[in-house]
């Protein structure tokens, strides 16, 4: 019966003790609550970032971090020291002297910077930030599109691509930019194609801290068609014949294949090809035979090609 008793006072014993440490976890948390709900004035330090700095101007200064007495509660005091944030200053109110040395006046952007935090500035361990700035020169520079294309099976592309903007503007230093005359873009690989392409190109910048794109990307088109084969008999034409003789060729036709976009198979004729026989290759006869060279072909035309590529003559005077 003794045992039962003692057993009893522990459980009881056991139950205090885990009421009285709620107790004191609630009162604390309470207490905490209400402490750190009101407000203080503490120094509180921010990481700073210029923004609307001047076209063509770098500003490159020593100030890291803004030092300032904010008015605001506990909890939001607690969280900028554990979390810096980051507040942006204006850099169009600053002043600029002839020697690359400006200023900016905190006081004056007061306002702006409340509106940045919970909470107020009181005032600031520096009320003004000095920097160095850098004036930068600009210059235009062609894009070099960088892509890797495999087109399906009996497609192709129709004409020649497209960059919008076929140029950007580089901006920097002038001794980082002075060589510059074209940029890159990042590799664009697409496979098994057979509709027409789209996309944007993001411009490669291995400089990122001293060389600005505009734009950082270019837009490329290029126009894709289903396309079928075909021959044709093209007779050839002899050019640059003196009058005085006349040419007998073997063969006096070839036979052309050319590929082309497969709605146009109705409209392609044979005399939208020319095939000619230059009589000064022949080096005045020198030659026994001479390449045909094609001189007129549609501009969607893919693949021409033509059987024989050379010609025997015969001079008839």
């Amino acid at each position: 019966m003794n045992s039962n008793i003692s057993s009893s006072n522990l459980v009881k014993k056991k139950q205090k003790i885990k009421l009285f440490l709620i107790f004191n976890v609630v009162s604390f948390l309470f207490w905490g609550i209400t402490k750190f709900s009101k407000n203080y004035s503490e120094l509180v330090f921010f990481d700073v970032r210029f923004v609307n700095s001047p076209n063509l101007m770098k500003i490159e200064s020593d100030y890291k971090t803004i030092d300032g007495y904010i008015n605001a509660s506990g909890f939001q005091i607690l969280f900028y020291r554990f979390f810096p944030k980051e507040i942006f200053v204006d850099a169009s109110t600053a002043e600029f002297n002839n020697n690359n040395n400006g200023v900016i006046d905190l006081l004056s952007q007061r306002r702006s910077l409340d509106d940045q935090i919970k909470g107020n500035f009181l005032s600031f361990e520096n009320d003004k930030l000095f920097f160095k700035y850098f004036k930068l020169k600009s210059k235009k520079v062609k894009v070099n599109i960088n892509t890797e294309f495999k087109f399906q099976s009996g497609y192709s592309s129709i004409n020649d691509f497209k960059i919008e903007p076929d140029s950007v503007t580089i901006s920097g230093p002038e001794h980082l930019i002075k060589d510059i005359n074209y940029v890159n873009t990042v590799l664009v690989e697409m496979d098994k194609i057979s509709k027409d392409i789209e996309f944007f190109a993001q411009i490669i910048n291995n400089d990122l801290n001293n060389i600005n794109l505009h734009p950082k990307k270019v837009l490329y088109k290029e126009s894709v068609k289903r396309f079928t084969e075909q021959d044709f008999e093209i007779f050839i034409n002899v050019i640059n014949k003196p009058d005085s003789i006349k040419i007998k060729l073997f063969p006096e036709k070839v036979k052309l294949t050319s590929s082309y976009p497969f709605e146009l198979i109705n409209e392609i004729k044979n005399g939208d090809f020319e095939l000619v026989f230059d009589y000064l290759k022949t080096e005045n006869a020198k030659f026994e035979s001479i390449p045909i060279d094609i001189i007129r072909y549609p501009i969607f035309s893919r693949n021409i090609r033509w059987t024989p590529t050379t010609i025997s003559y015969l001079i008839k005077k």
